[in-house]
């Protein structure tokens, strides 16, 4: 392998210069070969999306942030191999970098969910611990070999990709994927994101870099870049309106202020001069708000034809789990950020583990969560970044993250105060840095990053340290060939790149049998199903929700045979299924969300042997041990009681499930009709009259029952 590292390194010396390459070009063409891959990884990042993966948007985004870290990190050791020189640029941002990933690694090795917290939970990815050493080798990597020039390119090819997915986000307001999504995407639209809170979130820290371009670049009215930037910014913010996204126009309210007080208050004393630009920008934006209206404001059609007010969706199915039902969203945010300090309080130094919130929330969630419209939704993210760090990497890890944002803004900041003749060409474009940089601080307070925001969180620092940076050459010109160490660690590195993006491929593609085993299994082939699965788990067999889902196929599969009178292969299935879950349970104990499917699969297998039940309810009792005010798990607890002939168990536990969730419907209606069966006709009466004067008084099983006991 060193001999062909060191014949493919001659062929590139004979094209370049005939016969040895000088040790400064090899380093320039190093320089652009990352320069290229950071332009196709901010390009690509916003638009991928696959449909035929377990999670189309984040997961594949994710994969790609992987790749791009493999291969970014292999040019750049090349690169101090070849010029035999650690190359590794100093900023202020250095030490909290490594401070915050100490304190990630430290609650990654102390989860309850070691698989979870390495990789992030499954189906949000963004956040585990290897993601965020990803972002830090290319926060290093940035600021080590980009220069000046090629930042402001790579901060451009960021913006011709937002254009091409803001473009799509309003062709999607006007139904051109109308039919591909569950969502009422034409209500709120999330274009290549996935969601319309993320979408809003990145393209809010974008807009003010438009700005930038348009003051500091003095193009002309004539000139084609200032209509291009100028378009482009009325563009996000149209986007941005067809989001709906409340955390996001608060997001953009802070950028605007944040943006035109850092520019203007220094040139107070000739503001006049600077009103006219201002205006130019500005203007358009408002003007946009009267044609296309807001979710709080209505249109100039909507004043025209006279409507006394335009109705706002915000119950649409595209929301978050915080933004749909009939609770409000903020409501409901209190009642999940104080599950989160309950969190914390019982992990107060590391937390529960990196992104492990899903598991955590369930043991101190707070009983009130079953009043309102999500009760049993799963919340696997806190919804607010800060308290979701705490309770997953506790105090230590949010001290650690607070000061990694403060000393970002001192260095994005200070960048900004630099007065030489090179650098102030470049001051406006930093201030719009700052900004969009306090606009994720805002956002994030009302939700949690994404991939492509958290690629803003950790390059806009290092764009503005660029930016303002004189660049260090770190050739000397001297004619050098390599040696056999030089060798050896080249063949080494590329031994070493090609088995991660090997490892990440597998990673994939066991995602995308997954997804396959899934489809295959809601269109009712459990047969073709468990094939996909299986390999999944061949490729990720340490994957708790491959097995999972494996399980409920085999239970599927035992019930048919079962049908079929087929009593030796339903066994066998029935085996394979209990084992499967077991195994999956085993895998991440901490996920109560397995448990409930445990239960859901022994109760399909008990149509089979009855004796299931028994199993079906202990596996409900593991899973209220960790979410003890989960309404809905007490109430399955409860019909198993009953199945299972304890009777009182079953009646003690509705009354304990009704404490906690006195509106559930169903939980009343199952403790009258065991009251009835108890002969307890009045507390079975008292029951039935509450569900039908403060539940469903249209219920006509309540109503039913009623005149029964009359």
């Amino acid at each position: 392998m060193c001999n062909a590292v060191y014949l493919f390194g001659a062929k590139l010396q004979r094209v370049f210069t005939g016969s040895v390459v000088l040790q400064s070009i090899g380093m320039k063409i190093l320089k652009k070969i990352i320069f290229w891959l950071f332009g196709i990884l901010l390009f690509l990042v916003p638009l991928i999306l696959w449909p035929y993966n377990s999670e189309v948007f984040e997961f594949n985004k994710m994969v790609l942030v992987y790749i791009f870290t493999i291969l970014i990190s292999f040019v750049w050791i090349t690169r101090m191999v070849y010029e035999k020189k650690f190359i590794f640029r100093r900023t202020i941002l250095d030490l909290p970098i490594f401070i915050f990933l100490a304190t990630q690694l430290i609650s990654t090795l102390l989860s309850i969910d070691p698989l979870t917290s390495w990789l992030g939970y499954y189906s949000r990815f963004n956040g585990g611990f290897i993601s965020s050493v990803c972002y830090a080798l290319f926060y290093w990597a940035f600021v080590s070999n980009i220069d000046s020039k090629k930042a402001l390119k790579l901060v451009n090819a960021t913006l011709i990709s937002a254009g091409i997915v803001s473009v799509y986000g309003v062709l999607e307001h006007f139904g051109i994927d109308k039919n591909l999504w569950e969502q009422d995407v034409q209500s709120r639209v999330f274009s290549t994101l996935g969601q319309p809170n993320w979408l809003a979130a990145w393209l809010v820290a974008l807009m003010p870099i438009t700005w930038a371009f348009l003051l500091d670049f003095k193009v002309s009215f004539k000139s084609k870049k200032y209509w291009y930037y100028f378009f482009l910014s009325i563009l996000f913010f149209w986007t941005l309106i067809f989001s709906k996204s409340r955390s996001g126009f608060v997001g953009f309210g802070v950028v605007f202020l944040t943006f035109w007080i850092i520019y203007l208050w220094p040139k107070r004393k000739e503001i006049k001069k600077h009103l006219v630009p201002f205006a130019v920008i500005t203007t358009p934006l408002f003007l946009v708000c009267l044609i296309s209206g807001t979710q709080w404001t209505p249109s100039i059609r909507d004043l025209m034809v006279k409507k006394e007010s335009r109705q706002t969706s915000e119950n649409q199915t595209g929301a978050t789990a915080l933004e749909t039902g009939g609770t409000e969203s903020g409501a409901i945010r209190k009642i999940v950020w104080k599950g989160a300090f309950g969190v914390w309080l019982h992990y107060p130094v590391f937390g529960s583990g990196v992104e492990t919130f899903a598991y955590s929330y369930y043991q101190y969630r707070p009983a009130e969560h079953n009043l309102t419209s999500e009760w049993d939704f799963i919340y696997n993210k806190a919804h607010n970044e800060y308290l979701n760090f705490l309770a997953n990497s506790g105090l230590v890890g949010l001290l650690s993250y607070l000061t990694l944002i403060v000393f970002s803004l001192i260095q994005t900041s200070k960048s900004n105060h630099l007065n030489s003749d090179q650098i102030s060409v470049h001051k406006t474009l930093i201030t719009a840095l700052i900004a969009g940089y306090v606009s994720i601080l805002v956002t994030n307070f009302f939700g949690f990053s994404v991939v492509p925001v958290q690629l803003e969180f950790f390059l806009f620092p290092a764009i503005a340290f660029v930016l303002t940076s004189q660049e260090v050459e770190n050739s000397e010109g001297r004619e050098k060939q390599l040696d056999n160490t030089q060798k050896t660690i080249l063949a080494f590195t590329l031994f070493a790149t090609l088995y991660l993006l090997y490892m990440v491929s597998r990673y994939w593609y066991a995602d995308s049998l997954y997804a396959s085993g899934k489809g295959y299994n809601l269109i009712n082939e459990p047969a073709v199903a468990s094939g996909y699965l299986s390999k999944a788990i061949d490729s990720q067999p340490k994957q708790a929700l491959y097995f999972s889902e494996l399980s409920s196929t085999y239970a599927r599969l035992a019930v048919a045979f079962n049908q079929q009178k087929d009593s030796s292969r339903s066994a066998q299935f029935a085996n394979l299924a209990v084992g499967d879950i077991n195994k999956a349970v085993s895998l991440s104990p901490a996920n109560v969300n397995l448990k409930r499917v445990q239960f859901g699969i022994f109760v399909m297998l008990s149509t089979i042997n009855p004796d299931y039940l028994i199993y079906a309810r202990e596996a409900l009792g593991a899973a209220i041990k960790q979410a003890p005010t989960d309404a809905k798990l007490l109430y399955n607890l409860s019909l198993a009681q009953a199945r299972t002939d304890q009777t009182d168990l079953a009646m003690a536990t509705l009354a304990k499930t009704i404490d906690l969730k006195p509106n559930y419907k169903d939980a009343r209606l199952a403790y009258a009709f065991l009251l009835i069966e108890n002969g307890e006709k009045e507390k079975a009466r008292t029951q039935l009259e509450y569900i039908l004067a403060n539940i469903d008084p249209s219920d006509s099983l309540s109503t039913q029952t009623l005149e029964g006991i009359k």
